[in-house]
């Protein structure tokens, strides 16, 4: 396993740089005309699951995972590094209500200028943002009730977790200036509740994983590894990583 991001979509492969190779191999879309990069890039398996490709000049490839989610929402980014962006997620009647909020990796990072993350700075409107998550280190409960009567739902002292949590540490650091940017991440604290769960086979890999809609704080796609077993009821609680997509890739 390469990483916890990557086999979450089943990219696993003997290294790095050989699943690179399979992938441009496969065929990767990509821009090679951005200010300020080499390479922005992506591979789409017809399975769903996806690689993000970012060089800069005089630097490495950058490569990460992430999914071609079908849950879509009104959304305002603010990408603030190459690849990570602030989400806010907003109902489909404007100009509200705010849904959710959070830290994620974008996986087309063309599609929205960066900007930083002064009060009152600029946006980028998407009209349908792809919002998806994958399982990096995740519990599974029979259901709601299971998680509220476990010890990862009161971890101390008065403190209490709901089941429908979707809390991003690094959006909370960043509001209290305790991170720079750069130290930011995509994890997310999230339950889920799982509405559909189907197996998938990623072509490039072989491997298979678990394409998932869930129902938590806001509608989701996620990717969970094949030996995690899931049924629709289950409530899948941990730790995540986010990604979204303006479209470009599909």
């Amino acid at each position: 396993m390469l990483s916890p991001q990557l086999h979450a979509v089943g990219f696993d492969a003997e290294s790095l740089d050989q699943l690179v190779k399979a992938a441009f191999d496969a065929g990767v879309r990509g821009v090679d005309s951005a200010p300020g990069f080499d390479l922005v890039g992506s591979y789409s398996d017809p399975s769903g699951a996806r690689l993000s490709f970012v060089k800069r000049t005089g630097q490495g490839v950058s490569t990460t995972g992430a999914l071609a989610a079908e849950t879509r929402y009104r959304a305002q980014v603010v990408r603030f590094t190459d690849l990570l962006a602030r989400v806010a997620l907003y109902g489909p009647e404007s100009p509200g209500p705010l849904l959710a909020q959070f830290v994620a990796l974008v996986d087309d990072p063309v599609a929205y200028p960066q900007h930083d993350l002064a009060p009152g700075g600029q946006y980028s409107v998407v009209e349908d943002l792809r919002v998806g998550a994958l399982a990096i280190e995740v519990t599974v409960y029979d259901d709601a009730a299971a998680f509220e009567a476990s010890p990862e739902a009161a971890p101390g002292g008065d403190l209490r977790i709901a089941a429908d949590a979707l809390i991003s540490p690094s959006l909370l650091a960043l509001q209290a200036a305790a991170i720079p940017p750069q130290e930011a991440s995509p994890a997310l604290l999230m339950g889920v509740e799982v509405t559909a769960v189907e197996r998938r086979r990623n072509e490039l890999t072989g491997a298979e994983f678990q394409y998932v809609t869930g129902r938590g704080a806001v509608e989701i796609t996620c990717a969970v590894p094949a030996e995690t077993p899931l049924e629709v009821g289950n409530v899948v609680h941990g730790t995540w990583y986010a990604t979204c997509s303006s479209g470009i890739w599909d």
